[in-house]
């Protein structure tokens, strides 16, 4: 028997926006989950108002009006947009063995919700089967087909997964330490896709980058994971902007990408294997001409070259993130530096 979509656990990762957090329970409310969790993160000291604005988003949950039990994870103290998600994803998936991980600026389809209650069922035992993600950003690159195909990427822009997934998260990144897992994924990703990931990897494990995500990814791939990839896109992040600190280009290439839920019933691949095809048309569409020769470039001429074309973007360089190193244009994580900035 299907798992009703409401049945399905649901955490919600917040920190100061409270108008997304309206506006992600305004989403939920069409499908009324039964069992909620919220994570929120603390203030930041040096944030003048970020102790009125959590308080402000911690208190927009309320907006939840439907008969449902609601589990709250409130942090005193600000841990940072590493440490905060994944403790908060941990404590999630302590208490339930599966369920959908949603922060506040990633706001989902309704049909997000069957679609997650239907495959946390059918790959509950696969192993190779990782996550369930909901954001699709080349949908129009797909020919017709199945519902979903799978993929050696990891987005988490709405996504679901297991608590026997998530036990082989690594933190600290131990595993890029492994000679025999560098060489592995050398031989097995792109050139310059390797490249990228070698970098992010060597910039989170220095302390540079403060993003859990990349711990998640290189889990997967150290594992062969595999992830559910919808045909259609069923989440629309609206985190895009100046104000954030990670995706902070609104004409990245991942920004503005329309809702186009899939369809049921659901038509599913015959064949349990990464698609070739999605991740070369995503490889493409993230990683186009211009950033396949910035990897090409020694790290300090690179870093140089995006920070102009970062403040070209913006207009003007308003600052604040003067001693990070500079963040991409397309995906821009920075590192935390004096997190003047709003999380995002």
């Amino acid at each position: 028997m299907l798992m009703d979509a409401a049945d399905v656990p649901v955490l919600l990762v917040v920190f100061n926006r409270p108008d997304m957090v309206r506006r992600l329970i305004d989403a939920l409310r069409e499908v009324k989950p039964r069992r909620i969790f919220v994570a929120a993160d603390g203030p930041r000291l040096r944030v003048p108002d970020d102790v009125q604005r959590c308080a402000e988003a911690r208190a927009a949950i309320s907006d939840i009006d439907w008969r449902c039990e609601v589990e709250l994870q409130f942090q005193e103290a600000n841990l940072g947009c590493k440490k905060g998600p994944e403790t908060a994803i941990t404590w999630f998936l302590a208490q339930v063995p599966q369920g959908i991980i949603l922060e506040d600026d990633c706001i989902p389809a309704a049909e997000f919700f069957p679609f997650c209650a239907e495959l946390l069922e059918r790959y509950e035992r696969d192993d190779q089967v990782m996550m369930i993600g909901g954001h699709n950003p080349i949908v129009d690159r797909l020919d017709p087909g199945p519902s979903y195909v799978f993929s050696r990427s990891s987005p988490t822009w709405g996504w679901a997964t297991w608590r026997r997934a998530w036990r082989h998260y690594d933190p600290d990144l131990q595993a890029w330490t492994s000679p025999a897992v560098r060489q592995k994924l050398r031989a097995e990703m792109p050139a310059v896709e390797f490249r990228m990931a070698r970098r992010r990897f060597d910039l989170v494990r220095a302390g540079r980058i403060d993003a859990w995500d990349f711990a998640w990814t290189l889990a997967m791939l150290s594992r062969n994971g595999l992830s559910v990839i919808p045909a259609g896109n069923m989440i629309d992040n609206v985190g895009f902007g100046p104000a954030a600190t990670h995706t902070r280009n609104p004409r990245a290439p991942d920004a503005g990408v329309p809702l186009d839920p899939v369809r049921f019933p659901l038509d599913h691949p015959e064949a349990r294997v990464p698609s070739a095809k999605f991740d070369s048309a995503l490889l493409a569409h993230r990683f186009p001409l211009q950033r396949r020769i910035l990897t090409l470039l020694p790290v300090g001429l690179a870093a140089r070259i995006r920070a102009i074309g970062y403040r070209f973007v913006r207009g003007s360089d308003r600052g604040g993130h003067a001693r990070c190193p500079a963040p991409d244009p397309d995906d821009g994580h920075v590192a935390p530096c004096d997190r003047s900035a709003t999380r995002g």
